[in-house]
């Protein structure tokens, strides 16, 4: 049964054909050293927030770091009910879920499942310098899909689940100082039929096109898109012979693929 992650459904809907690349035939290209070591940063915020949900040793990760540390000292003022749970019957970092959507098998990893009798609450951190808008949030398919499986996983109705997204890595314009800042999506039952009604809509057409084999289609009409793309070159989108490298998207803007 094939896997489809929050990060491989946005490829599908954006590119068949990037999907094809990145998913099907595991291509890819080499980060530039600001994007990598901004992976690396957030790898290890979200290992220190694992070690310390599971009870494990913090402080040696936090003195070979001094912004790690900021940021977790920031994030345990702004929020200390993150660190003080209240009532909770199901706390767990990393969790994962999954759901059989035939012929598929959806899945996401949550940074944190926090579970009440009455509601329950997703929370992912994100460790990129700029906050995305709650409506991007509420469009992009990791809101949408971790929403979607808790639901259909639990016994909580959608207008009991939320989403919140924490920005730890922010810094207020005026002082200059890291200032983390959350969106909270809230989740509602129409907004639960819309993502089945996209979920169908996406399987099917990655099922028609497994059909056909490869090369799937390019897109058609938006070569806007190819600019930024690491595969247009590939693809043969390329603007021409003397401009051979497509800007490469910032961190933010790249989906995250989880194989």
């Amino acid at each position: 049964m094939l896997r489809l992650s929050q990060g491989q459904l946005s490829l599908l809907e954006y590119c068949s054909r990037r999907y094809q690349h990145t998913i099907l035939e595991s291509l890819s290209v080499p980060s530039s050293p600001e994007l990598l070591a901004a992976q690396q940063w957030g790898d290890r915020f979200h290992l220190l927030m694992q070690q310390r949900e599971m009870g494990l040793p913090i402080d040696p990760v936090l003195q070979a770091d001094p912004e790690l540390q900021t940021c977790l000292t920031q994030l345990q003022t702004q929020a200390p009910d993150l660190f003080a749970p209240t009532g909770e019957i199901f706390r767990q970092s990393e969790h994962e879920r999954s759901l059989s959507f035939s012929p598929y098998r959806l899945t996401g990893v949550y940074d944190l499942l926090r579970l009440w009798r009455d509601r329950a609450e997703i929370v992912d951190w994100k460790t990129y310098l700029k906050p995305k808008r709650p409506d991007h949030l509420t469009k992009d398919w990791q809101t949408r899909l971790y929403l979607y499986v808790l639901a259909e996983t639990t016994d909580y109705p959608p207008d009991a689940i939320s989403m919140t997204y924490w920005f730890v890595r922010t810094v207020d314009a005026e002082s200059g100082e890291l200032n983390p800042q959350q969106v909270r999506i809230p989740y509602s039952a129409a907004q639960h039929e819309h993502t089945r009604q996209d979920l169908e809509r996406l399987t099917q057409q990655l099922t028609d096109l497994l059909a056909h084999g490869i090369p799937f289609p390019q897109i058609a009409g938006e070569l806007e898109k190819c600019d930024r793309c690491p595969f247009t070159i590939r693809c043969q989108r390329a603007k021409s012979d003397s401009d051979p490298a497509a800007e490469l998207m910032a961190f933010e803007e790249i989906p995250e693929v989880v194989i």
